[in-house]
């Protein structure tokens, strides 16, 4: 009962996506990683196929998430820039409010993604569709590998209180065996643009590592957010070059 529940809280926790409501306890987080990824492949339904306008796409995929990832990234985006401390930078991420900096940085990814976006549906090759449809899969194994293997930068805060209920090892077979799923469809579909966007995950998840360790001592819930919009980012920006 408690895979379900974790599969339940997964859907309740990231997105907007309607899921039973079940009294839940501690015990019945051990596995919501292992069923984040999920989350993106129904946002890859989304993506594809039944929606032609870029614009009606971002609204839906907002709506799906609910917003949460975006929220994460403005709010590490007023904390970086805000050019204090440790303490004084994890304190503003966890401020309900926005500051400049997030207004400024979030029109920037904004324009970015939907210049890229746009791109990608202008040439309308399929393959990049399905390609880019798993981008939204894979970024989601990524962040939640780093969730349940990244040292958290404090001990308080949603992320936290989730992963020290996770069972790591049956987790991370869970995420290994999605990460094995995505790699075997996007290398089906186009083996070339799956291993550009491969090789640019990885990338992203290393440096996040390295950034968040040096600004933060470790990841917090705001900053998988911003891991996850700036790896989907990282993502169709090489998808316009293929």
């Amino acid at each position: 009962m408690s895979v379900i529940k974790s599969l339940i809280l997964a859907f309740s926790m990231y997105s907007r996506i309607p899921v039973p409501h079940v009294r839940l306890e501690e015990k019945d987080m051990k596995y919501t990683f292992g069923f984040f990824p999920l989350v993106g492949v129904v946002a890859r339904k989304f993506c594809i196929g039944t929606i032609t306008s870029m614009c009606v796409s971002g609204v839906f995929l907002l709506l799906i998430t609910g917003g949460i990832h975006i929220d994460g990234y403005m709010d590490t985006m007023d904390a970086v820039h805000s050019y204090g401390n440790r303490e004084k930078k994890l304190e503003i991420l966890k401020d309900s409010h926005i500051g400049a900096f997030a207004v400024i940085m979030l029109v920037t990814y904004v324009l970015a993604a939907a210049g890229a976006f746009s791109y990608i549906f202008e040439y309308k090759n399929t393959d990049i569709f399905i390609i880019m449809g798993c981008v939204f899969y894979l970024s989601r194994i990524s962040s939640a590998f780093a969730a349940v293997n990244f040292k958290s930068a404090r001990n308080g805060g949603m992320l936290n209180s989730v992963v020290r209920s996770v069972s790591g090892n049956v987790v991370n077979i869970m995420i290994l065996l999605n990460y094995i799923i995505c790699v075997a469809i996007m290398t089906y579909v186009n083996a070339f643009a799956a291993a550009l966007c491969l090789i640019v995950q990885a990338a992203v998840l290393v440096y996040y590592r390295i950034w968040s360790y040096k600004i933060f001592g470790g990841v917090t819930g705001d900053l998988a957010g911003w891991f996850l919009c700036m790896s989907e980012l990282c993502c169709m920006i090489v998808l316009v070059f293929v």
